[in-house]
């Protein structure tokens, strides 16, 4: 469903092929293309903005959290933190062995 392209001289970093999202089977298909562009204002970003102003939130944030019982924040979004694939499922696994041993 989804195919990473890392070359430099191809001008997107990742095609997606939506149908094998889907159970069943499809005789169409929609194939989006990513392109990266660097954030500005206005823009919605899709990954931490790691600015001064960002990270004293998440710190705030993070105290919060800490005060929550048997809540677990993790991921792009509870850590703040760009992972790829393979980091985000290591992350987790370590996560859950620590917290449920």
């Amino acid at each position: 469903a989804v195919v990473n392209y890392t070359e430099r001289e191809v001008p997107y970093t990742r095609i997606i092929e939506h149908k094998h999202f889907e159970f069943g089977k499809q005789e169409k298909t929609v194939i989006s293309k990513e392109y990266s562009s660097e954030w500005k204002v206005g823009m919605e970003p899709y990954y931490p903005v790691n600015n001064e102003q960002n990270n004293k939130l998440f710190e705030e944030y993070k105290k919060l959290a800490e005060q929550e019982k048997n809540v677990i924040f993790g991921g792009r979004l509870g850590n703040y933190k760009y992972y790829d694939m393979d980091k985000v499922i290591e992350a987790a696994l370590e996560t859950v062995e620590k917290e449920l041993a």
